[in-house]
């Protein structure tokens, strides 16, 4: 017993340091991770968009084309066969998830529509719509076939999409929140973009 109480028992005598560390035992240093885009500044890609955003709705300017790489995501993939969401969730072995599909994808469509007129809005939407995308492409969509439980596969989802996308979102400006999340999948898939098959 005597042993485990001097483990922890450290001597020090003349010590210095310069641009470093001292201690006695271990020192442990807390690691940032940062998902988003560092830009001029130290401010993120979606922090930036949303001083934007701000500036435009303080201005009032408004805007009716449609930002290119949002229309990709609104128009259905090049070179697919269209079916309707049914049918695909179908495919996927998704079906028991029908219901709650159609309306997060509703949800995120009309709060797609309500920011048309705002180019900063647009902006901010391609690009969390990449990100789902890209994430699902490279994470998601390979396991599919693998054999796993459906459990897994939504662990993964929360994991890869939902969690850094909250994180991401940051101040959140437009609101959007986890079903939301969830619709822009629905969206992309929606518009063959992403297939859980």
């Amino acid at each position: 017993m005597a042993d485990e109480e001097n483990k922890n028992e450290v001597t020090q005598s003349n010590n210095a340091v310069e641009n470093g560390d001292i201690a006695g035992r271990d020192i442990i240093k807390p690691t940032t991770i940062n998902i988003g885009r560092v830009s001029f500044g130290g401010k993120s890609q979606l922090e930036v968009l949303y001083e934007k955003l701000e500036q435009e709705e303080q201005n009032s300017t408004g805007f009716s084309e449609m930002v290119e790489e949002l229309m990709h995501f609104k128009n259905y993939a090049a070179n697919t066969e269209v079916i309707g969401l049914e049918k695909k969730l179908e495919n996927g072995n998704r079906l028991r998830y029908l219901n709650f599909a159609e309306k997060a994808k509703e949800k995120f469509t009309k709060k797609l529509l309500k920011n048309e007129h705002s180019e900063t809005a647009q902006q901010i939407y391609a690009f969390l719509l990449a990100k789902v995308y890209s994430r699902f492409e490279t994470q998601i969509y390979p396991r599919l076939n693998e054999g796993h439980p459906e459990e897994y596969i939504n662990q993964l989802v929360d994991e890869f999409i939902i969690k850094p996308l909250e994180d991401l979102l940051g101040d959140n400006l437009l609101r959007i929140y986890e079903d939301e999340i969830n619709g822009m999948i629905y969206f992309l898939m929606g518009n063959c973009h992403i297939k859980w098959n």
